[in-house]
């Protein structure tokens, strides 16, 4: 295919910069158009996972080609705009497609047909290979991240007659082998499983090839002559030294009524007296009653304290194995489990020496006397917002933002945030449930949400004031409603199919393959057309790689006759640049922007109280220092650039700023679909003195850091990028933006330093107030 742009002096001789602009915009447009559908079908899929659609294997199959074609027409778009500089993102689209017709066809993925797998890399679609205990293991350990012990799981195809096949055998000790470094446990425990769950053989020593491969090889051929029409598995799993062991049972009745988690704990010596705890299921988890077995008062616990030990509150320690936070602790991992598989569980656990507990054994189990799911009877507290994914959860509300620390959440307990931002997707993986002011089924957060089957509820204004912290609510997201206190009997997430269901399988594989997102920083060394392992990350390369184009062009000075100049009420002058929809023909002024984030941008620059236009007082030292700001060697521009242009789509823009010896960069793509929504911003430059244009940085970083940007700076230059919010947190932020670029137009002439920026700050919210 031929060079569709090169920048004037480069391509052919004659060529017409307006036909080449032309060109490369119509090709831009595409490019966005097929990114927006492809995104938009992505969420369509996702939003299966929540239960909202039923959906059958012909949605399937029509979904992910869509999303294929898509995808082609978006990397086809950008080797159209760069002249064939990408072609390599061809061969990575075949490799993914390749994999997602695989999946449709029912062919088993890469690795499949392995006899040995490690236990974190399985899913619960992997079942039908190792059986549901390893899989369901392999899940809560590589997926939500609770602790299981290391471990590998042996198909019933790493066995003959005779035992271990060689092919398995040589797998098995490499895998050993691995497990080789001083961290590694001496013993492993082997558990011969068949696919109903029953144990049908054990073994437990040394952690080495010649141990485990006989032992493997006897076990099996015990548990064969024991059920000889049961297809068995293997399990090995670490062995740590224990001080307590015991089980789970996420849903139990209590012998005189009412429905818990049960929790059965004895000493890892002596585990045939063990001490029982039912606890409610719902955060905190408070235990209700217990049954504790006989102990002596002077004998040591697990905790190293001994009965009559006196406790911080004043009382005795008294004989429970586990004290009452520990178990709720527990509690709260179980019930992750449980909504993460789809049902009531029974966990078998031990705790270690150092307090952490350790799941080896996960079964679905029926609660013979529970009755139905009981519907939220308690107060109304809120009503309405959208289902990010169905399902009821119930806890203490924790109040959760940007800067909470995921692993400070207790797992279990509801969060209530202000937005539904992509950086509290590790507080979902904790959360019984969430809610959320702002945000929508469409976006990423709502994707997590259906990915750990968190019932969640979006867009519902006023939860914070609503919902204090402490307060226990039941989390209603089917009906849309939040009423107080725990709903009775058991919590239930009705979340569509249950998760071994093979279309529920199959829509899990698929988005793996169509939906992860492997590549999100565009400045790290492994954003290349070789990183790129699924659609989203085609269409993301795709994304970022056709703006670059778009700014090599508009350096070039290609633009500049097709602009439109664009009079405001402010002594700024930008010629705008319309590629689809960024501005209204026949109007005049700001009233002409369609562009949804140049507009909000132009919208902070008017702003009254922010355009200081008094003369600027330039001393020598200013002059002097200013003289080593070069726009070339900070800001990546050159002088081709022709002044202020704004290049603008109606949900995209690209601005570039020079406003004396300041240099301002913004992109930004505002949207209904909060997975496309960023926000790029840089500023560089100015005439005073180097600690001056310090502390305007540090103004800036502080200002931007506030409204959760991840800025950075480095002397004058400050970069900040706002990744995947909604569209209204997108268009307040260009807003800032916007209001920034004109009140600190002239305001490092004057500042003598870091002392100052507390003083700016106080200036600029005056500003703001006096508007």
């Amino acid at each position: 295919m031929p060079t569709e742009y090169a920048p004037p002096g480069n391509g052919p001789a004659g060529a017409d910069p307006s036909r080449t602009a032309r060109s490369l915009f119509s090709k831009f447009r595409s490019l966005l158009e097929s990114n927006t559908a492809a995104l938009a079908k992505m969420a369509e899929m996702e939003r299966m996972l929540g239960g909202e659609y039923i959906f059958d294997r012909s949605f399937l199959d029509k979904a992910a080609r869509e999303v294929a074609e898509l995808t082609h027409r978006t990397v086809y778009a950008l080797n159209a705009m760069t002249g064939n500089a990408h072609v390599a993102l061809y061969d990575r689209y075949m490799a993914v497609n390749a994999a997602v017709e695989d999946i449709l066809a029912g062919r088993p993925p890469s690795g499949d047909e392995e006899p040995v797998r490690g236990l974190a890399g399985l899913r619960l679609e992997d079942r039908h290979k190792v059986g549901f205990g390893p899989a369901a293991l392999g899940e809560l350990s590589g997926h939500l991240g609770l602790p299981v012990p290391w471990g590998l799981a042996l198909t019933a195809a790493a066995f003959d007659e005779t035992g271990l096949t060689g092919a398995a055998g040589q797998s098995l000790a490499r895998a050993l082998a691995k497990r080789g470094d001083k961290d590694a446990p001496a013993d492993v425990a082997v558990s011969i499983e068949a696919a109903s769950g029953e144990r049908l053989g054990f073994w437990r020593g040394a952690a080495t090839p010649d141990a485990v491969i006989p032992a493997l090889g006897r076990e099996m051929r015990k548990a064969r002559q024991h059920a000889p029409q049961e297809q068995p598995t293997a399990l090995i799993l670490a062995e740590t030294p224990a001080v307590m062991a015991g089980q789970v049972r996420t849903l139990d009745a209590a012998p005189d009524g009412g429905e818990f988690l049960v929790i059965e704990a004895a000493p890892a010596e002596s585990p045939d007296a063990p001490d029982v705890f039912y606890l409610e299921r719902a955060h905190p988890f408070a235990v209700r009653r217990s049954r504790l077995s006989p102990k002596a008062l002077d004998a040591p616990l697990p905790d190293g304290e001994k009965p009559l030990s006196p406790a911080s509150n004043g009382h005795l320690r008294g004989t429970a194995l586990l004290p009452f936070d520990a178990a709720a602790a527990l509690a709260g991992l179980a019930l992750a489990a449980e909504r993460l598989l789809g049902g009531p569980l029974r966990l078998d656990f031990f705790r270690d020496a150092g307090g952490a507990f350790h799941f080896t054994r996960a079964a679905m189990r029926a609660c013979q006397n529970c009755g139905e799911t009981a519907t939220p009877e308690g107060e109304l507290i809120l009503r309405g917002g959208e289902a990010a994914c169905l399902g009821r959860g119930s806890g203490a509300v924790i109040h959760v933002t940007d800067r909470t620390v995921p692993t400070d959440f207790p797992f279990g307990a509801v969060a209530v945030t202000r937005s539904a931002s992509p950086v509290l997707a590790p507080v979902l993986r904790r959360a019984g449930a969430m809610v959320a002011e702002v945000g929508d089924a469409a976006g990423h957060l709502a994707a997590v949400a259906r990915e750990f089957r968190t019932p969640a509820l979006f867009g519902l204004p006023g939860a914070l004031a609503a919902l204090p912290e402490g307060l226990v609510v039941t989390v209603d997201a089917e009906m849309g409603e939040v009423r107080k206190g725990a709903s009775p009997g058991r919590v239930a997430t009705e979340a569509g199919l249950n998760p071994d269901d093979p279309e529920y399988l199959t829509l899990r594989r698929l988005l793996r393959r169509i939906a992860g997102l492997n590549l999100t920083d565009p400045d790290a060394p492994g954003f290349t057309e070789e990183g790129c392992r699924t659609f989203h990350d085609l269409i993301h390369f795709s994304h970022e790689k056709a703006v670059t184009a778009l700014a090599e062009m508009r350096l070039a000075g290609v633009s500049q006759s097709l602009a439109k100049p664009l009079a405001l009420p402010v002594p700024l002058f930008l010629r705008v640049l319309d590629i689809g929809g960024g501005l209204t023909p026949g109007v005049e002024g700001i009233d002409s922007v369609r562009s949804r984030p140049l507009r909000a941008f132009l919208n902070g620059v008017v702003s009254p109280g922010m355009w200081d236009q008094a003369p600027a007082r330039v001393g020598l030292r200013e002059i002097l220092g200013g003289m080593d700001r070069t726009m070339a060697a900070m800001t990546g521009m050159t002088g081709k650039s022709g002044g202020n242009l704004a290049i603008a789509a109606r949900s995209y823009c690209n601005i570039s700023l020079r406003l004396g010896y300041h240099f301002s960069v913004v992109d930004a793509y505002c949207g209904d679909n909060p997975d496309k929504n960023s926000v790029y911003f840089r500023f560089v430059g100015g005439m005073a003195h180097a600690t001056a244009r310090a502390a305007r940085a540090a103004f800036l970083l502080r200002l931007l850091s506030r409204f959760d940007f991840k800025a950075s700076a480095e002397g004058d230059l400050v970069v900040a990028r706002l990744k995947m919010v909604e569209a209204e947190v997108a268009e307040a932020a260009l807003t800032l933006l916007g209001r920034l670029t004109a009140f600190t137009r002239q305001r490092d002439v004057g500042l003598s330093g870091p002392d100052d920026v507390d003083a700016l700050e106080a200036d600029f919210e005056a500003a703001g107030r006096s508007a």
